[in-house]
């Protein structure tokens, strides 16, 4: 791998697992009643504003790219992995999917309704939220509103097995205090969070944050 590259494990991982990823998830059916109630309440809160597409970033095979499409939001996916985008524009061939980072998306300011990362931060180091999060404040229209999910705690896990494949790539744990945090000096407004215990096969709590870029700069 490159060592300059920090995403290189991560794109190599999931070029593997995109395949096996797409039959074992083709769609939104996995997400808990929960998560599709955060996930619901964004699609309303993106139409109302009227500000522009939703962007899925870290969209992998485009399964929940192809979910916001069902609650009427106009998306489309961007990912790090050409392997999973290889297969979303299979499985999706009416959407648009672009192969890019989440540190360095494809859309011009203010151009977005909605930024959409569905477990997408969860390779990104602590020190890269804030561009991260910044990223996703210049691309959102005034108005504009973000989801982020994420896996709460503290510290990384290595992952060694995933999809029925082996890979070598880590995890990052965000408390959710960190995650609002990096998010209000972004300059987002908080709106919404949900933190649930695990369920099934899960060993660690989930959590999910809306927040809106505001019309007026906070001061």
């Amino acid at each position: 791998m490159d060592a300059n590259d920090p995403l290189a494990s991560v794109r190599s991982a999931y070029d593997a697992v995109a395949e096996s990823y797409s039959k074992l998830l083709p769609d939104a059916g996995f997400e808990a009643p929960a998560d599709r109630g955060m996930i619901e309440a964004f699609a309303a809160h993106v139409k109302g504003c009227n500000r522009g597409p939703v962007a899925d970033v870290g969209c992998g095979t485009g399964r929940m790219t192809r979910f916001l499409t069902s609650l009427g939001i106009d998306a489309a996916g961007i990912d790090a992995s050409a392997g999973m985008i290889d297969v979303a524009r299979r499985s999706h061939p009416g959407l648009g999917f672009e192969v890019a980072e989440l540190a360095n998306l494809p859309y011009a300011d203010a151009q977005l309704g909605g930024v959409f990362a569905w477990y997408s931060i969860i390779h990104s180091a602590p020190h890269d939220l804030a561009g991260v999060f910044a990223e996703f404040f210049r691309v959102l229209a005034p108005g504009g509103y973000a989801l982020v999910s994420f896996q709460a705690g503290e510290g990384t896990r290595h992952i060694s097995r995933a999809y029925g494949h082996d890979v070598s790539m880590e995890a990052q744990l965000f408390l959710p205090a960190t995650v609002t945090d990096h998010l209000a000096t972004a300059g987002f407004r908080p709106v919404a969070q949900m933190t649930r215990e695990p369920r099934g096969f899960e060993q660690i709590p989930q959590a999910v944050v809306l927040v809106e870029r505001p019309e007026q700069l906070l001061h």
